[in-house]
């Protein structure tokens, strides 16, 4: 009954067998190997790309920071929405590796930004021509969500259009917003000028890329790269773990198991009388239940996160609190039918 993070779930036996295969033999490092070279022209084939650049990377904020920063300058404006982890979770790692750029925060709708709050922002900030003012430089999309809400291809179009910013994707979860989407790489992807890819809430033991679609950001990102110490020796540890995701589609199976058992969560919820507070998209659930329920699965030993304020589990025990359930790739259905007998027995 561990559902506090696809984080916790370990690596699939076909990326640990590629692991093992990297190993044998010599490289060359910092990228100059085979399997960077492989990863690389998968990648620009998958996503109709071919001039785009591939940088295998290890933490999902260190390629958000490095990505961001090489789109902005010190005194830019990125956009992004007020519940995005470059916001709430990286330690303001954006604006420091950036040497100052500005996060604007939207309200949007539930998780995600709308068109229309943004296109205005973006009038109202470039209606300050004056050196005292900020400008518009980028805007930052995840998806999935930090709620597990789904961008689709015609909203991320949208926002581009409203915008007419170069757009940034924080892909922690692209695997399970691509399964959930039923779109193509390419269609997910068209109106982007970089994305952080990520496969280590997948599948993966700890293995990113930094995937730059728009090429006149190359030298910035390779620089910020460096300086915050993201160049890495061995880089082919971590492009043969991507490329044993990306083999048969394994990535796109791996996320859609997680998907499907957080739907299974999301209706078992709702039967036991949860409340969801946010559409279940992918392979998050957020849902009110009350006090006595989490304590009771507490006890049983189930693992998952209280969230936000006012969740102290001493109190009324009818009281309804938030809490957030995540499946990962190895949940299965046993371990959902646990989850909910925990709580409701």
């Amino acid at each position: 009954m561990f559902f506090g993070s696809d984080n916790t779930s370990g690596v699939h036996p076909k990326i640990m067998e590629a692991l093992a295969k990297a190993n044998d033999g010599y490289a060359a490092p910092y990228a100059n190997d085979p399997w960077t070279a492989e990863l690389t022209e998968r990648l620009r084939d998958m996503f109709q790309a071919p001039d785009a650049l591939v940088y295998p990377m290890t933490s999902g904020t260190g390629t958000n920071a490095a990505l961001l920063a090489a789109m902005t300058p010190p005194w830019g404006i990125i956009y992004c929405h007020k519940t995005a982890h470059i916001e709430v979770d990286e330690r303001n790692s954006v604006p420091f590796y950036s040497g100052g750029a500005k996060l604007k925060l939207m309200t949007g709708e539930g998780s995600r930004m709308t068109p229309e709050e943004l296109r205005q922002a973006v009038i109202d900030d470039s209606a300050k021509d004056d050196v005292h003012a900020s400008p518009p430089a980028a805007v930052s999309l995840t998806n999935l969500t930090e709620f597990g809400e789904l961008y689709r291809p015609s909203d991320i179009a949208a926002l581009a259009e409203a915008s007419r910013l170069p757009l940034h994707f924080d892909g922690a979860r692209f695997a399970n917003a691509m399964a959930a989407s039923g779109a193509t790489p390419w269609e997910m992807t068209r109106e982007l000028a970089t994305l952080s890819l990520g496969a280590t809430k997948t599948g993966a033991m700890g293995a990113e890329a930094a995937v730059i679609f728009d090429p006149s950001y190359k030298e910035a990102f390779e620089s910020q790269r460096m300086r915050g110490g993201h160049n890495l020796s061995k880089a082919r540890y971590i492009s043969a773990q991507i490329l044993a995701w990306l083999d048969g589609d394994l990535w796109l199976e791996l996320a859609t198991q997680a998907n499907a058992m957080g739907a299974r969560l999301a209706q078992g919820m709702t039967e036991i009388g949860g409340e969801l507070t946010y559409k279940v998209e992918g392979n998050l659930v957020f849902a009110r239940l009350p006090r006595k329920m989490h304590l009771k699965a507490k006890a049983n030993g189930a693992v998952y996160n209280m969230w936000g304020p006012g969740t102290d589990l001493t109190g009324e025990p009818e009281e309804p609190l938030l809490a957030r359930f995540v499946a990962s790739w190895s949940t299965t259905e046993a371990d959902v039918d646990a989850l909910l007998a925990a709580l409701s027995d």
